[in-house]
This record gives structure tokens, C-alpha cells and sequence, in this order.
């Protein structure tokens, strides 16, 4: 029988902070995460029980969908097959990290790692209850901070998983490095400046150097997969919000031969605004972003509320009506539009 489901409630596990749940995909004001344990701090899992669970989950979607699930854009027909095993992988537990950005909403100050997730995925495979051919994603915090993060990647890539980490880059890994010269792995590397002064005022560490260089090494393991590492530059208004420092994040990208790079904006900002309101300029910035993308030859993904304002730009009046962006760069745009760029309403 056919039920509205995905993936991830059939062969998905989640890592949380104090949890383990179907997916990490929260969603529809604060829906998602479907648990599965809680009060949960790296115990080994009785396996039968956790897909006993997934199991009745299932059952329930096949009347209605559970509360959790609802209008997540993941929801598909799917026929329940019964295979008692796990493909998709996320790691969202992990709270250490090695920079202390300005729009980072979570405390990851403390450098607590939680648990080991190590010995848990050895059990399942040893259980036989893993299924190669899908997927493991490392956020945080910091996934290279992770207690046996080398053992968990390399166990990952002997195995047949790909791996996907979001890493601030700050701490370099030769495993990692191993796997994407493979095409067994990706990386996303949050650097949102092109000069080290900037850098360090958005991440409160001296780092840029040492970022500058992994991203280096990562380029050149994915040499023949070059899309495997992608480069993120996040708008934080008044910090990085201009064109001098864009034209440095594209002259670096240059430099490291980067051809995939994706463009999002600071949480708060995009929690505060809709497209009724988003300023002028970050339609500029975002036109500037493609423009310079398009010239160097370089993919360009938009993430997904920038995506969704300039998609919209055109139905609703827009209006600077946010005073911690540079005004003056706001006026640049509009009095040089030869020089930089023409914006159209």
C-alpha cells in the first residue's frame, strides 16, 4: 500500500543534540524531526526496537500524516518495502566549533561534542541493518571536531556511502581530503569574505589563512569532480553587504580555481524579512552576485529565502527599510549604474 512518505522515515537516522530522529529536516513553523529516542547522549541502539518504531510511523502516515510531516516538501507516494535497514546518515549532534561567527544562532562556544557516534554506525553495519548507496551528512557546529570524525569518514567511504560535510574549513582533514579524491565526498565551506579582515570580524578568529589553504588542497583532490567543493558566501548587512568585498570573494575564487559557490543571507535577516520588504539592495547584491558568477564561469545556487525574494521581486513594492546597510553602497549602485550594474524593476 502507497503512503505520503520519504527516504528518511524509511531507511533515515538523525543524530541530535539529545535525540535520534527519522530526518533533520524541520520545517512548517518549527514542524519536523520526527523522534525516534529521546534523552538520548550516545548509547548503542537496540536495533529492532528503533525500526519497530519507524515501522508504526509508517503505519500511522498510511492514515494520516503524523503531525511532524506535515507540508514537508519531501513527501512523495512511496510503497513501504519492509527492509529493516539505514542508507541516509545525518550528524546534527555535535556542538563544538573552531569559529564563533556573528549570525550563528546556537551557543557552540562550550567545545562540547556530546557523544561518539563512532561505535554506534560500527554496530549497525556488524548487525547487517546498513544499506550502502545513499548518504551521510556532517553539520554542527564543526564536523571535523567530532569524536573519530577520520574513523567515521573513512568507515563511510569503505563502505559505500557518500559523504557530505559542511565544515568551516579551519581544521584541514586528510581523510576527507582521501574521499573527495575519490568522488566519494563534498564539502561546503562557509567563508563569506574575501579578505582576511573581514573574515576575522565575521568569525572572531584569525583563520582566514588556514581556511584559505584547505580549500586549496580540497580543489586539488577534486580535481576531476570539481563541483564537489562548494564555496558559501553568507550577506550579513553591514559587514559584508559591498562590492569591494565581493570583488575580493570572486578574485579568491578565481585564484583557487572554485567553480561552485552558493550565496544565502544571515538568519536573522531572512526570520525578520519577506519579499514585501527585503531592501532594494539586496536585490543588487544578488544581481552583482550573478552577473560576476556568469562572467567567470562559475555555478552559482541561491539559497533558498534569497531565492524565493527574487522570485518575487516584481509582485510587491519594494523599500530600504533597514538602516544597518550601507547606504552609501546602496547609493553607489544607483548613481554608477554603468560601473557596477543596472537594476530593473
Amino acid at each position: 500500500m502507497e503512503y505520503q512518505g520519504c527516504i528518511f522515515l524509511q531507511e533515515g537516522i538523525n543524530f541530535d543534540l539529545n535525540t535520534v530522529c527519522d530526518c533533520c529536516i524541520s520545517h512548517n513553523d518549527g514542524r519536523g524531526l520526527p523522534v525516534l529516542l529521546e534523552n538520548y547522549h550516545g548509547e548503542l541502539i537496540n536495533w529492532d526496537d528503533l525500526f519497530n518504531k519507524k515501522a508504526q510511523r509508517i503505519e500511522n502516515q498510511k492514515v494520516k500524516t503524523i503531525y511532524e510531516c506535515e507540508n514537508c516538501y519531501h513527501l512523495n507516494d512511496y510503497e513501504f518495502s519492509g527492509e529493516r535497514k539505514i542508507s541516509e546518515f545525518h550528524f546534527s549532534h555535535c556542538r563544538a566549533c573552531n569559529a564563533k561567527c556573528i549570525y550563528c544562532s546556537d551557543d557552540y562556544s562550550g567545545g562540547n561534542v556530546n557523544y561518539d557516534v563512532y561505535p554506534i554506525i560500527k554496530d549497525l553495519m556488524e548487525k547487517g541493518y546498513y544499506k550502502a548507496g545513499g548518504e551521510a551528512t556532517m553539520q554542527g557546529g564543526e564536523p571535523t571536531l567530532m569524536q573519530h570524525f577520520d574513523e567515521l569518514v573513512h568507515l563511510f567511504n569503505e563502505n559505500g556511502t557518500i559523504i557530505r560535510v559542511h565544515t568551516s574549513a579551519i581544521k584541514y582533514s586528510k581523510t576527507l581530503e582521501d574521499a573527495l579524491r575519490q568522488n566519494r565526498a563534498s564539502v561546503v565551506i562557509s567563508i563569506d569574505s574575501g579578505s582576511a579582515s573581514t573574515y576575522k570580524k565575521i568569525k572572531n578568529v584569525d583563520a582566514f589563512d588556514k581556511v584559505v589553504d584547505s580549500i586549496k588542497e580540497y580543489v586539488n583532490a577534486s580535481v576531476d569532480n570539481p563541483n564537489n567543493v562548494r564555496i558559501k558566501y553568507i550577506i550579513i548587512p553591514g559587514v559584508n553587504d559591498n562590492l569591494d568585498e565581493i570583488d575580493k570573494f570572486f578574485d579568491l575564487m578565481k585564484k583557487l580555481n572554485v567553480v561552485d559557490i552558493a550565496l544565502d543571507i544571515e538568519v536573522r535577516y531572512a526570520r525578520e524579512h519577506n519579499n514585501k520588504d527585503v531592501s532594494k539592495h539586496i536585490f543588487l547584491l544578488v544581481d552583482y552576485f550573478e552577473k560576476k558568477a556568469k562572467e567567470l564561469k562559475i555555478k552559482l545556487s541561491i539559497y533558498s529565502f534569497l531565492s524565493y525574494v527574487m522570485k518575487n521581486r516584481n509582485i510587491t513594492k519594494t523599500k530600504l527599510t533597514n538602516f544597518r546597510f550601507l547606504f552609501n553602497i546602496y547609493l553607489k549602485f544607483n548613481n554608477d549604474k554603468g560601473k557596477n550594474l543596472i537594476y530593473k524593476r
